[in-house]
């Protein structure tokens, strides 16, 4: 009797133990530097679920979606509420697309939903400092097959522009347009377009780092990522289904408008990959990826980066914060380092991913 006495102590104080940690294990991971001038938190694909569920499996469904919704609530608030042991907060809290499961909800679905969405992301103290950025996604609008003005329209409404351009860490200088001339070194620029619809708009000044922020990832060749190139068209050619973007437009992008980084959704798995890109002498491009890990090894290979002939993209595929993927959350920030005396050396930046 004492044994089985003992042994339910345990089990307790274990099942304690463990539950402590899940809610408070971001305060043993965070930033690695406290004076960063911007942080980003990254998100992925919660794919929100709803009445098609509660359909199929009843009471079930209903406790499936209450769940899910506190689950991902707390991931979210482990990282920017002020009473949270996780400290600095984040500048800029990124949701990379697919908000909802579906596109094919009607609008009182559609509403109960983004309820849903705005009490899991919500701050109704108004006490969160940083910026809240929505990507949009297939799940979310469709694929192009699918896209109609009233989706796009409803989404828009409730999320904002599905495409913008900004420099960052400063909030004020928001860019509606994507065409932008001006030069100012002291800032990042921080790009979202919507990866179904590229505007074909160089990026004539490679000097300032563009972060570029996409829902469906850059073009790849198989066996880098969980996902591989794959895209299902219609009689009419448009895209029912696609796990990469097309390689022209992968190709545009790593060519002209030349991002710095990347950071994608949609595959749930996720990947870090760095590209290289190499100009040849017929002025066309040699592109080619490996998984970062690899190339840190390749790069150290005597004449491999030739100057300003081949340059370096780092891309993330943010794993989803779905529970079912361990309620992932991304983190990039940008450090600038400084000499003794004031003056600004380089900027330095960290990607870290944590569950």
């Amino acid at each position: 009797m004492q044994l089985l006495t003992l042994s339910l102590h345990s089990l307790t104080l274990a099942a304690l133990g463990a539950t402590i940690y899940l809610y408070y294990y971001t305060a043993f991971c965070g930033w690695k530097w406290k004076d960063s001038e911007t942080r980003m938190l990254f998100l992925a694909d919660p794919q929100i679920e709803g009445d098609s569920k509660v359909r199929k499996q009843g009471i079930r469904g209903e406790i499936d979606l209450i769940a899910n919704d506190i689950f991902i609530r707390h991931v979210y608030t482990s990282f920017v509420s002020p009473y949270s042991l996780f400290t600095p907060k984040p500048t800029h809290s990124i949701i990379l697309g697919d908000l909802f499961s579906s596109q094919w909800i009607n609008d009182q679905e559609f509403e109960r939903r983004v309820k849903r969405y705005k009490w899991i992301f919500g701050d109704p103290r108004g006490e969160y400092k940083h910026e809240f950025i929505n990507l949009t996604g297939n799940h979310d609008i469709g694929y192009s097959r699918d896209i109609t003005k009233h989706r796009v329209d409803r989404w828009e409404k409730e999320f904002g522009k599905m495409s913008f351009n900004r420099w960052i860490p400063s909030k004020e200088q928001i860019l509606s347009t994507y065409n932008i001339d001006e030069d100012n070194k002291k800032y990042h620029r921080l790009a979202v377009i919507n990866s179904m619809n590229i505007d074909e708009r160089e990026q004539e000044n490679y000097q300032t780092p563009l972060i570029l922020l996409l829902h469906i990832p850059i073009f790849k060749k198989g066996g880098l990522c969980v996902d591989g190139p794959m895209t299902v068209v219609d009689e009419h050619e448009f895209i029912i289904e696609q796990n990469h973007l097309s390689y022209n437009a992968s190709k545009f992008i790593l060519t002209k408008l030349k991002p710095k980084f990347i950071f994608a959704g949609h595959d749930h798995e996720g990947c870090d990959i760095t590209h290289v890109i190499h100009m040849n002498n017929d002025g066309d491009y040699s592109l080619e990826a490996y998984r970062t890990f690899d190339f840190e090894a390749r790069k150290k290979e005597s004449g491999y980066l030739d100057g300003k002939r081949t340059w370096v993209i780092r891309e993330i595929t943010v794993r989803s914060v779905m529970g079912e993927f361990g309620g992932n959350a991304g983190l990039f920030e940008i450090h600038k380092k400084r000499k003794d005396n004031g003056n600004e050396v380089r900027s330095k930046t960290k990607i870290t991913n944590k569950k």
